[in-house]
């Protein structure tokens, strides 16, 4: 299993403006509006179609993403993501940080997206210790990808060489610890088996994006399982089970929860509502 969920994983020296991957991610400020770095970069190679449609977007919060098309990009799509301002650890970056990459891979699947590439997010004028980022950005990919086959190549691109030793030297150490620890609890967790009608692939894709929302938080839901079924169930397919747990993370990360986690029937019901089914 580490070696598929590496084998999924590449590390390059380059432009991220000449990725040919479905989607490209914009390390973007809060406005959309386009800025310096890797923001202007990218708004430069896509072209002033890619400004407007950022200006229908109203904008991002930290921590969250929104997609436009790649207009002149090789890249389909544009994943815009908003990153944290490093202020010394204390006020929850390391999580808005891990959100952002998550955020993108939930976005990029729920559109039928299987290839990504990532720049290093935050590490630039918003100050993240670059060794820190590197982990959370390819522990958040390894546990996601642990979990759900839709997406079947992620890059990460790097500024010059040191950069590109540093996230090798990253997927290297954290393959066989934070992976390995995953699968190892689901064999002691045991599995239930899908309700009538529910693609096991479904059930499965969900228990995983559940767990990586577990993982990302620091959190631990009460009768996850059954969470789980109830949303495979209501889903029945791998894109809005996508879309469904994307908005149990935002809920989770906008009312602070922590520790075990249980939620309450009408969110629930009005998650599941949105989702179109």
């Amino acid at each position: 299993m580490a070696a598929d969920i590496v084998g999924r994983i590449s590390v390059v020296a380059g432009d991220i403006t000449e990725q040919h991957v479905d989607a490209i991610v914009n390390a973007a400020n809060q406005t959309l509006l386009g800025g310096g770095g890797v923001d202007g970069a990218i708004h430069r190679a896509a072209g002033p179609d890619l400004l407007e449609a950022c200006r229908s977007l109203g904008g991002c919060r930290t921590g969250e993403a929104k997609i436009t098309r790649g207009y002149k990009l090789p890249a389909l799509f544009v994943i815009h993501t908003v990153g944290p301002v490093w202020k010394g650890g204390g006020e929850g970056e390391d999580n808005l940080l891990a959100s952002c990459y998550r955020q993108s891979l939930v976005l990029a699947e729920s559109q039928g997206l299987t290839s990504i590439a990532f720049p290093a997010i935050s590490t630039g004028a918003y100050g993240f210790p670059p060794a820190r980022a590197t982990i959370i950005a390819v522990r958040t990919v390894l546990e996601y990808l642990a979990q759900s086959l839709g997406i079947t190549k992620v890059v990460f691109v790097c500024h010059g060489d040191p950069a590109s030793r540093m996230y090798h030297d990253a997927v290297k150490e954290l393959v066989s610890g934070d992976t390995g620890r995953q699968q190892e609890g689901r064999t002691a967790q045991g599995s239930v088996p899908a309700p009538a009608g529910v693609p096991e692939e479904v059930l499965e894709q969900v228990r995983g994006q559940l767990r990586t929302i577990e993982a990302v938080h620091g959190i631990r839901f009460v009768n996850r399982d059954r969470l789980a079924g109830e949303i495979a169930a209501k889903a029945g397919d791998r894109g809005k089970a996508s879309f469904i747990t994307a908005a149990i993370n935002s809920w989770v990360a906008i009312n602070g929860k922590r520790g075990d986690v249980e939620i309450p029937d009408d969110i629930l019901a009005r998650i599941l509502k949105r989702s179109g089914r």
